[in-house]
């Protein structure tokens, strides 16, 4: 996109806000009525897509017709190729509310531990859950909720500094999934703020909101994000299997009422969460002692609450491991071990009176250490062996022998074990090679420039058909990409022998990613995939593709322990 003005109609971009994979979001000047707006293009490809006109134009009658006080209203919805552009471009017009979103201020406060006082925080959740659940009603799902897509709006007092939060981009995450060809039940969000239906590429319902929404409460308590990790992929396997780590062994300030509402706000499985956004809310402020907003006390048309008892009887701190909800959609692979979160212990006393989150203003966290003692505490003589010390001194001597002999005998223990450790350190045992399967290989089609790769052929010449109601699905993944990773249905011919060339995707011109892994899983064969399935147990081979100045590499199988087919 060019960075000089250019026109859409009668509105004048005038400076581009944000820019992403899918789109860009323009502030512009409509040149009619002179004022500005804010634009969100989105990348469209007709050719390749002849039903987008007709799916974008019914989805965005429905945005549009969302009308909320906490949810940015949309104006216009056009389809255009402007001149300077090389593609078609659909676009949505919309109020041009504040420049600031939550992502800016929680950067300036919870992740530098200054977090924001309670009554804020309840006046946040308070503008969000009424938009939630406003849009739920009228059937509409966000499917992309994170602290960026909420804008600060300062433009009328409110009775927060934080101004008044307004829901932004309802709906775009399904209409990009409409732009680039996606299927049902595609991967619509973002890692880290998407839900652990999603994560797994099914469609999820207005309950994925609402584990979005806790993820940003646990942001906002703790100053990060519960599921962290070097690429997309190991993100979304922690939200599906990983237990998040309790809160205030994080923030020690965070009490276990309010710890309970963020825990059962993203638990995984969705029976599990709150109902809807205002009970979520009304649970927190309960929990952090501020009083329930009066508009959050209005009739509701969902007969569900959630009661201080139902809450009381969720486990402060569930077991880790607990993926309850999730075996009924998972294949019958026998079962795997987790992997849990560790974290260091804390001074944290659950209940006590100070440790009520943030009911003064704002504080930073701090680790306090207990004061260490002048001297050291000796304990009291009785009278009796104050007044015969020889007595005390002969009775004492076997037992200072067995004490001395017990702690020769612990000594050697412990010098014998660092010494096989310290063998081991040295001379490690080299574990045997993973067997090679078969090999892929990059090639150049011709129709790109030189030094890039588009095309890809799999050749795995001895490998067992996938079980009974399975398919075989190849995977590239990479901390680069993402959404929309290529991916391709593969099959096995009567003598196993799994064979593909010529392999393309569309919108990835060079298929060879430096530092990325290709991947190949046993999926569902009811269901069309768009990321890999999470069970380790589904994960089979593997090929690393490493910045070598090669475009040929081996496939292994994927070892049963270890984390390179877990990434």
């Amino acid at each position: 996109m060019s960075k000089e003005p250019r026109r859409l109609g009668k509105y004048e971009l005038r400076e581009r806000l944000a820019r992403g994979g899918q789109g860009e979001v323009w502030k512009a000047l409509d040149t009619q009525l002179r004022r500005h707006v804010a634009i969100k293009l989105l990348h469209a490809d007709l050719q390749h897509d002849t039903d987008f006109v007709e799916r974008f134009e019914r989805e965005a009658q429905l945005i549009a017709a969302l009308r909320h006080p906490n949810i940015v209203q949309i104006h216009d919805f056009r389809i255009a190729q402007p001149p300077e552009a090389e593609s078609t471009v659909a676009y949505m017009v919309m109020d041009f509310v504040s420049r600031e979103t939550l992502a800016d201020h929680i950067r300036n406060t919870s992740r530098k531990g200054q977090f924001p006082p309670a009554t804020d925080i309840v006046h946040l959740f308070t503008g969000v859950s009424l938009a939630l659940d406003y849009a739920h009603g009228q059937g509409m799902i966000h499917r992309d909720i994170k602290p960026a897509n909420i804008l600060l709006d300062h433009r009328l007092p409110t009775a927060s500094p934080l101004g008044e939060p307004v829901l932004t981009d309802f709906g775009i995450a399904r209409l990009q999934g409409s732009v680039t060809g996606t299927m049902a039940g595609s991967l619509l969000g973002t890692p880290l703020y998407i839900s652990p239906e999603q994560a797994k590429g099914l469609r999820g319902d207005h309950r994925s909101d609402l584990y979005s929404l806790g993820i940003i409460l646990y942001e906002i308590a703790t100053g990060i994000t519960p599921f962290r990790g070097d690429t997309t992929m190991a993100i979304l396997m922690q939200h599906v299997h990983t237990m998040p780590t309790p809160p205030p062994l994080i923030n020690p300030r965070i009490s276990s009422e309010l710890s309970a509402v963020i825990l059962k706000s993203i638990a995984k499985s969705p029976d599990d969460r709150f109902p809807d956004a205002r009970s979520l809310t009304i649970a927190l402020a309960e929990a952090v002692q501020v009083p329930v907003p009066a508009k959050l006390k209005q009739p509701r048309s969902s007969p569900r609450s959630v009661s201080s008892t139902s809450l009381a009887s969720q486990p402060l701190t569930p077991p880790y491991g607990n993926t309850r909800g999730l075996e009924a959609e998972s294949p019958p692979y026998p079962q795997a071990t987790q992997r849990n979160l560790t974290t260091p212990a804390s001074s944290y006393t659950p209940g006590s009176a100070s440790a009520i989150y943030m009911s003064g203003p704002q504080a930073r966290v701090t680790q306090q250490t207990p004061p260490l003692s002048a001297s050291p505490t000796i304990p009291a003589q009785s009278s009796a062996d104050a007044q015969s010390p020889q007595s005390s001194q002969v009775t004492m001597l076997p037992a200072r022998r067995k004490r001395f002999i017990v702690l020769a005998a612990l000594l050697t223990v412990v010098l014998l074990g660092g010494l096989i450790a310290t063998f081991s350190m040295l001379f490690p045992a080299t574990p045997a090679p993973a067997p090679t399967v078969g090999r892929i290989q990059f090639s150049n089609s011709g129709q790109v420039p030189q030094g890039t790769y588009d095309q890809l052929q799999i050749d795995l010449p001895h490998i067992p058909a996938p079980s009974a109601g399975h398919v075989y699905y190849a995977w590239i993944d990479s901390s680069s990409i993402e959404s929309d990773r290529p991916h391709w249905k593969l099959n096995v011919d009567a003598q196993g022998h799994l064979y593909a060339a010529n392999l393309t995707y569309r919108g990835h011109p060079n298929l060879l990613i430096p530092n990325s892994i290709l991947l190949i899983t046993e999926e569902d064969a009811s269901m069309e995939p768009v990321v890999p399935f999470t069970d380790p147990r589904a994960r089979l081979y593997y090929a690393q593709i490493k910045q070598s100045g090669t475009s040929g590499y081996d496939v292994q199988a994927c070892p049963p322990e270890g984390t390179i087919c877990q990434q």
